[in-house]
This record gives structure tokens, C-alpha cells and sequence, in this order.
């Protein structure tokens, strides 16, 4: 294969992140720490009714069927050996060391201003480094277009990013900045491991394409016209939402969630994606015993059902891949119709 970027050299590249390992990796791993392959994470690209649960190869199968409360799959395992948000084979050697020297002027410059931070009485943060800011979160966007379907952009805007990555060097900030995007970023306080409660992932919506990004949340528009208001689990507010989006800026602007904010969006997410995912599993099993049995089941047995799936807390809903709720449905008919 040709490399996606120069289009000109090999992709000999193996182990391409296309979100930034610098920013994600406290958020994948059980403890939040700098370590590779040894945390979990929810696929929030998954656009059915199943949220994708993956951990990584590193991970102590006791420590996360602890922190889970069931067993892992065979399934999962073999999964476990591809590593997360990472291609193969996609871009080449060169154009690899483009991204890092990007990457690393972002997290060496302009990420202590947040990680570093007290920033619980602060609601925006404005910068100078418009071109690097923008070409750091330009990377996340364009490299996830590229390596994962679920994220679109149009021909065109893909083009336009891949002209302006290829040639960040001498490219000019009035050339880069006419893309509406806005950019979140979620405070979190306390040891390493408070970072495992943030998300990674990205939505197949367009217009804003939307990225959980660990500690950043990015919202890109394709242009102007694109811009609308959505409210998201409160991560937009309407009377600032314009005034947020950043385009033809001289200054780069972030909005800023305090620690108790961030908590109270990533719960509310969190609490509506159980709630979505139960109503879907509980339909999804009441077909199956309408099929089944000529009937729909007693509302106590649905309940029984949705018991054994959530356990304590409706949260545990969400550490289930589609794999899994399979199973675990046919058993509870079989022993049902034992």
C-alpha cells in the first residue's frame, strides 16, 4: 500500500496510533497510568445498539473480572491482542515523524496548561498557537476519518486536511483555520486512576464529527454553513455555544469544565446510554421470547432478565460487548425453558 498522507512512499508504518497515545493511554489503562496495553475501554464508535467493551492484552483478567463483576469471553481475549485506536501498515516511516513532531510540540507546550492546572474556577482559555493547536486536533479528526469508517468526513474536507498535515511546515494559519471546531476540556482531579473515568471513542454523527479524546472532547464542522446547535448531555450550552467554536480566530479558544462539571456530563452520558442500551435489550429479548414461546413474556420475567444483566447498578450494562448479551440471553432462555 501507498501511504494515505504523502501518497508517494510505502506505508511501512506498523502501530499507528491515529488518536494520540500521549493523551489517551491514563485514560485505556485499569490505573490510569503512562504504561501501555493494560487498561480497558468502551468502543463508543459502535453505532447499534451494543456498546463494544475491550480491554487490552496487558490487562489482568482476575483484576478486571473484579472491577466488572463477570467473566470475560474467549472472545474478548483474542480481541485484547490488536491494540486500540492503532493501524498498520496505513502510513509511512516519514510521514510518521510529521505526526510526532506535531504531537509532541502540543503535548510539550500547550498540555501542561491544562494537566498541570488548577483550572476549577475557569470556564475558557484562550492561545496564540492557533496553527499547532489546530494541526494537533486536525491529526485526531483526519487520521480517525481515514483508519475507521465510522468517522466521516466529505472527499473534499479529507483532502483539504491532508493538504495541510502534508504541509504543516510552511503552511500559513489563514490557510488552516476556516474549519468551525470546538474543543472541551474536561478537568480531572485527583491520583492517575481518575482518568480511567473519562472516554475514548467517537460518534458516527457529522456535523459536528464529535471525539471522546480522554480529557478533551472535539467537536469539528465541515464549514460555516454546518454549524448547529446541539445540546449533547450538556457538553453545549446555547447562550456561549457560538462564541466557543473557533474559526478564522486569532486566538484559540477552549471551553473548560471545573473536575465537578466533568463528572456531572460524563455521569449523565453515562446514566442515558444505560438507560438506552436496557430499553434495547429488554425489546431485544422480548422478540426473542415472542419467537420463541408464540407470546411476550411476563413483565416479572423481563425483569429477571434485565437483573441478571446490571447486577447492582444500571451501569454494568455498558461492560457488555454484543457478544456477550447473546450469550448470556440464550442461557437465561434455555434455563427458563428447562
Amino acid at each position: 500500500m501507498t501511504c494515505v498522507l504523502c501518497k508517494e512512499r510505502e506505508a511501512n508504518k506498523k502501530n499507528t496510533h491515529f488518536l494520540t497515545d500521549g493523551i489517551i493511554r491514563s485514560c485505556l489503562n485499569l490505573d490510569g497510568s503512562k504504561e501501555r496495553e493494560k487498561g480497558f475501554y468502551f468502543d463508543l464508535a459502535n453505532d447499534n445498539a451494543f456498546v463494544e467493551f475491550n480491554f487490552q492484552r496487558g490487562t489482568s483478567v482476575d483484576k478486571l473480572e473484579a472491577y466488572l463483576g463477570r467473566q470475560v469471553s474467549d472472545d474478548e481475549i483474542e480481541r485484547a491482542k490488536a491494540i486500540p485506536f492503532s493501524v498498520d501498515y496505513v502510513f509511512c516511516s516519514v510521514c510518521e515523524s510529521y505526526f510526532t513532531e506535531i504531537e509532541s510540540k502540543f503535548i510539550a507546550e500547550t498540555l501542561p496548561n491544562f494537566r498541570n492546572a488548577n483550572l476549577s474556577e475557569t470556564e475558557k482559555i484562550a492561545f496564540d498557537a492557533v496553527k499547532y493547536i489546530r494541526l494537533f486536533f486536525y491529526l485526531q479528526v483526519w487520521r480517525t476519518s481515514i483508519c475507521d469508517d465510522t468517522l466521516k468526513v466529505s472527499e473534499d474536507i479529507s483532502e483539504n486536511l491532508r493538504q495541510i498535515i502534508l504541509n504543516f511546515k510552511s503552511i500559513n494559519v489563514s490557510d488552516l483555520n476556516h474549519f468551525p471546531i470546538s474543543v472541551t476540556y474536561l478537568e480531572t482531579v485527583g491520583d492517575e486512576q481518575e482518568y480511567t473515568t473519562n472516554n475514548v471513542g467517537y460518534s458516527s454523527d457529522t456535523n459536528p464529527n464529535l471525539i471522546f479524546f480522554n480529557d478533551f472532547v472535539i467537536q469539528f464542522y465541515e464549514n460555516e454553513d454546518a454549524i448547529r446547535y446541539f445540546d449533547f448531555y450538556g457538553l453545549n450550552n446555547s447562550e456561549n455555544f457560538k462564541e466557543l467554536i473557533n474559526c478564522k480566530e486569532q486566538k484559540f479558544l477552549f471551553n473548560i469544565f471545573s473536575n465537578d462539571k466533568r463528572k456531572q456530563f460524563l455521569n449523565l452520558f453515562a446514566a442515558k446510554n444505560a438507560k438506552q442500551l436496557i430499553n434495547s435489550y429488554a425489546d431485544f429479548f422480548a422478540k426473542l421470547w415472542l419467537k420463541r414461546f408464540g407470546v411476550y413474556p411476563p413483565s416479572q420475567t423481563t425483569q429477571e432478565y434485565l437483573k441478571t444483566l446490571v447486577g447492582d447498578s444500571d451501569f454494568h450494562i455498558l461492560t457488555y460487548t454484543k457478544e456477550n448479551i447473546i450469550e448470556v440471553t440464550f442461557k437465561f432462555l434455555q434455563d427458563k425453558i428447562r
